[in-house]
């Protein structure tokens, strides 16, 4: 165990434990999938637009996202974005050496913003989607 002083008191804190496979093989695994979904997106969204500056306008949107394929596509892409997001912001707040208990709120936070922006993001695209 490391020894950590902080004015004249120490305390004993263990040293951090290695990230799991488990997190490191669903990170890598949504990056990858990212990039496939990111070329998707990139070139059904800004390449092949019949618009000035590769830009969908809202009927075009409307008409884009009713085809159930790129509903699937988008779906998850704002999955794996969303959970390789989270992921990469709790190697980071891990990487501050929270007390255990600290760690639990960061695990449970995270948990609860990646639910919300999916819950948001899905409305969204089940909004567009239904007015198809």
């Amino acid at each position: 165990m490391a020894t950590i002083r902080t004015r004249g008191t120490a305390r004993r804190r263990s040293a951090r434990a290695p990230r799991s496979a488990g997190e490191w093989r669903i990170t890598t695994l949504t990056g990858l999938g990212l990039l496939v979904l990111l070329a998707v997106h990139m070139v059904a969204n800004h390449f092949v637009v019949k618009s000035i500056g590769g830009l969908r306008d809202y009927r075009q949107v409307l008409a884009y996202i009713a085809n159930p394929v790129i509903f699937a596509i988008e779906s998850l892409f704002l999955l794996f974005v969303t959970v390789h997001a989270m992921l990469g912001l709790r190697s980071v707040l891990l990487d501050l050496d929270p007390s255990p208990r600290l760690h639990r709120w960061i695990d449970r936070g995270l948990a609860v913003l990646g639910l919300v922006t999916l819950a948001y993001g899905y409305f969204l695209i089940g909004t567009l989607a239904s007015r198809a």
